[in-house]
């Protein structure tokens, strides 16, 4: 019988178990020690992907408008895509500041007749109650009377302690939350700049990473992929154009019952409502507050107001239900569909899988995502077709091109007939 268990392989074995049990400690032992570094070097790179994600995409709206500059006043490449970056951000800013100057003003004449509806008197003496609470309280000569105090109602040096730590760390994720969001709208307009200017060299620069065989592939499934997400952002536009007309039309018919809310109040909400679309399901919520906090201020004017606001603020509110119903079911799927080339059931399921696993930012690049996956499967398709196969497939496009013109020219002749 053959001996397994000679000295060659037991020696090998215990290296082999040898090595893997120091490579295993040394995993664990590097993932404890750099868990920190890893997570600023995640960090780090977030703070560059964001802004370079936003840039990409908004270079497909804000590249047309630089090449229509250029076009139109003979301006240098670079002074073209400067302007239009300075106007979409006039735009951005523009929007953003009639919307909050609109809602801090309505939210200061609420609360200054809610104010006015209180009862003077009372107001004053609880004003006057807190501060004399507020004053025995604090009124002690001695640091350690004022501890004692302190540990009566359970508030020892270490709980408040405590809670001074956990205070000092919210304050520093909220200056380093406000930071971040300061340097992606830093570095937003400058790479959007770069990528409208410079869009080739820098997709030639990444394209020359790869390895010159699979050059070829990567440069055609960009092309495929640049097809799809101007394709998304054609069917987004008619998405935003279907929002400002349903609230157009639906706020329009409320402004005929509700008094103080007229026609010109019903088209700006409705512009406001598809323009604050750009933010995937939830944009249309915020920019719901202000209906909601303008009927908010004509109750409280009002000297006999009934129920009529009350009403208008529910119908707002089934508004938004029946409108987010329709544009998810019926709306988003047929337009993506028909611009991005794909099923809308295969719509449906990416927003639903995306928005599930990378939240708000899954439901914004679902459907680009989705396009560009398509994408990949048919091209690796195509490329693993034999010949006859792909005699017929240009055959087939052929016939169906031809169809395609027989039937466009018949048109003509009824047209001209």
């Amino acid at each position: 019988m053959k001996n397994i268990f000679t000295k060659d392989r037991l020696i090998k074995t215990l290296i082999a178990v040898s090595i893997i049990t120091v490579v295993l400690i040394g995993l664990n032992q590097l993932g404890e020690l750099s868990s920190n570094f890893l997570s600023k070097v995640g960090n780090a790179a977030k703070s560059v992907v964001i802004p370079f994600s936003i840039a990409f995409l908004l270079s497909f709206v804000i590249g047309p408008l630089a090449r229509i500059i250029e076009d139109k006043t003979r301006f240098k490449r670079n002074v073209s895509v400067i302007i239009a970056v300075i106007l979409g951000i006039l735009v951005v800013i523009g929007i953003l500041s009639i919307t909050l100057t609109f809602i801090v003003s309505q939210m200061i004449s609420v609360s200054v007749r809610m104010i006015e509806y209180l009862d003077n008197e009372a107001f004053k003496g609880f004003i006057e109650n807190v501060i004399r609470v507020v004053q025995e309280r604090l009124n002690f000569t001695e640091f350690d009377q004022l501890l004692d105090s302190f540990e009566s109602y359970g508030l020892t040096p270490a709980i408040l302690a405590d809670w001074f730590e956990t205070l000092f760390l919210w304050l520093r994720n909220f200056a380093s939350s406000i930071a971040q969001i300061g340097l992606i709208i830093i570095l937003t307009p400058v790479f959007m700049y770069y990528l409208i200017k410079d869009k080739e060299q820098v997709f030639t620069g990444i394209l020359h990473v790869f390895p010159n065989k699979t050059q070829k592939h990567v440069k055609a499934l960009g092309l495929g992929s640049d097809e799809v997400i101007r394709g998304y952002f054609v069917g987004f536009g008619i998405v935003m154009l279907f929002i400002t007309i349903f609230f157009a039309i639906t706020y329009s018919i409320l402004s005929f019952f509700v008094p103080g809310f007229n026609i010109l109040y019903a088209i700006l909400f409705a512009l406001i409502m598809g323009v604050f679309a750009i933010i995937p399901y939830i944009g249309v919520w915020i920019a719901m507050a202000m209906p909601i906090v303008l009927f908010l201020s004509l109750h409280l004017e009002a000297t006999d107001p009934g129920y009529i606001y009350i009403i208008a603020i529910a119908m707002i509110l089934i508004l938004n239900i029946i409108e987010e119903a329709i544009e998810s079911t019926l709306v988003q799927p047929r337009v993506y569909s028909k611009q991005v080339r794909i099923h809308p059931l295969a719509v449906l399921s990416s927003l639903i899988f995306f928005g599930a696993v990378f939240g708000l930012v899954g439901f914004v690049l679902a459907v680009p995502i989705a396009g560009m996956i398509k994408v990949t499967f048919k091209y690796f398709k195509e490329i693993n077709l034999t010949k006859e196969e792909k005699a017929k497939k240009n055959k087939n496009k052929i016939e169906e091109n031809n169809e395609e013109n027989k039937t466009k020219n018949k048109k003509k002749k009824i047209k001209k007939s």
